[in-house]
């Protein structure tokens, strides 16, 4: 298992998840760096997976208005793809 700093949580992604998602996730060419897309979606499936509010998201997935502003960007284009599979 990939160590992220800590221990992976009920409602973070697995390794093998992350393995299956992360080709999915288109990566900028230019630009600012990006934070960690593996924090980014687990953010995003905490929020998804108990229904709490933007705000109420915890730092671990880093700033609530950077996870908020990729879901539909990221998680549209990743729906997506997975339908077709």
């Amino acid at each position: 298992m990939v160590d992220h700093g800590g221990v992976i949580r009920r409602h973070e992604l697995t390794d093998q998840e992350w393995e299956l998602l992360a080709p999915l996730i288109r990566r900028a060419a230019t630009g600012r760096p990006r934070v960690d897309d593996r924090r980014i979606v687990n953010g995003m499936v905490y929020k998804i997976r108990t229904g709490i509010s933007w705000r109420d998201l915890s730092d671990r997935y880093g700033s609530w208005q950077t996870v908020c502003t990729r879901v539909p960007k990221g998680l549209s284009r990743v729906l997506t793809s997975m339908r077709s599979m």
